[in-house]
């Protein structure tokens, strides 16, 4: 099945395109190596999210931490987390199924999933077929998945069925892990990158970054580096890098143009920082890409 790349706003929130406009729900597959970065950079959405690793290995870039995942094995990504995905394997693929906040009567809503998605404790939770409970999730979404994809005769019931299924198990895993000690995602992140990507094609400085998240220029360093894994200083580079992909592939500008309309100082430094990256000069990617698209 061919693999959808991820569509991300000015804001890395992923934009899901849903099976059916009234009905909240998208079901993917994806190999990680055949999208346009290579990897799916950091980014975040308010759906729910169900991954099971259909091939090879995977890791997880989140709250900090680099967290390989095998075929079998996946997660659940709470509303609003961001996180980014990495393969390890060539051809590594899962499947990701994401489902909307808003699809039940007010009870159901009220009851289960406002608490679940407003629980910080829980920014995510990882899967392993090993764990009964968790099993029945991974095999919910494989399920769903082939549902799906061979058209059965009422899919939407059937994927509700195993939404149903998912939701009474996470719900048993929080009960389970409720007094061990959990990584809180803080929002405050989300503010801070959505300034980022609002202005990382100009200066930005550790003093304005500080100042919007209420934290000293030290402390902010410490929160970026513990919720994305880098300093701000990387993430402002990697984004510019990863947008300058985007303006390479899609748009006729110079090397030049691209290099000052993502901010760079230099086209010098521009090149320099690309080829690091990326292993290729942003010229031979763009002639790659474009021999590739005949």
């Amino acid at each position: 099945m061919e693999t959808r790349n991820i569509v991300l706003n000015s804001l890395n929130e992923e934009l899901i395109p849903y099976i059916k406009p009234a009905w909240f729900h998208s079901i993917e597959y994806t190999n990680i190596s055949q999208t346009l970065l290579g990897y799916i950079p950091l980014h975040w959405h308010e759906e729910l999210q169900f991954v099971v690793v259909e091939k090879g290995i995977i890791e997880i870039h989140i709250l900090g931490n680099k967290i390989r995942l095998s075929e079998g094995c996946g997660f659940f990504i709470n509303s609003g987390v961001v996180h980014e995905i990495h393969a390890k394997t060539v051809n590594a693929t899962y499947i990701c199924w994401n489902v909307g906040t808003s699809l039940f009567d007010k009870h159901i809503q009220s009851k289960y999933i406002l608490p679940l998605i407003q629980d910080e404790h829980t920014p995510f939770i990882l899967l392993t077929p090993e764990e009964d409970s968790q099993n029945r999730i991974l095999q919910a979404i494989i399920k769903s998945y082939e549902t799906l994809i061979n058209k059965e005769h009422g899919f939407e019931l059937v994927m509700t069925i195993q939404y149903l299924t998912c939701l009474n198990e996470l719900l048993h895993e929080m009960n389970l892990n409720s007094n061990k000690n959990h990584p809180i995602y803080d929002q405050r992140m989300k503010i801070i990158l959505a300034y980022i990507h609002n202005h990382y094609q100009n200066q930005i400085k550790l003093d304005t970054l500080a100042e919007i998240a209420h934290l000293s220029k030290a402390e902010t360093i410490r929160f970026f580096k513990r919720h994305v894994g880098r300093t701000p200083f990387k993430y402002i580079l990697d984004y510019r890098l990863e947008r300058s992909i985007d303006l390479l592939i899609r748009t006729r500008s110079t090397i030049t143009e691209v290099a000052l309309e993502c901010g760079f100082s230099s086209v010098s430094y521009f090149i320099e920082k690309f080829k690091e990256t990326f292993q290729i000069t942003p010229k031979k990617y763009r002639d790659q890409k474009m021999m590739n698209s005949y």
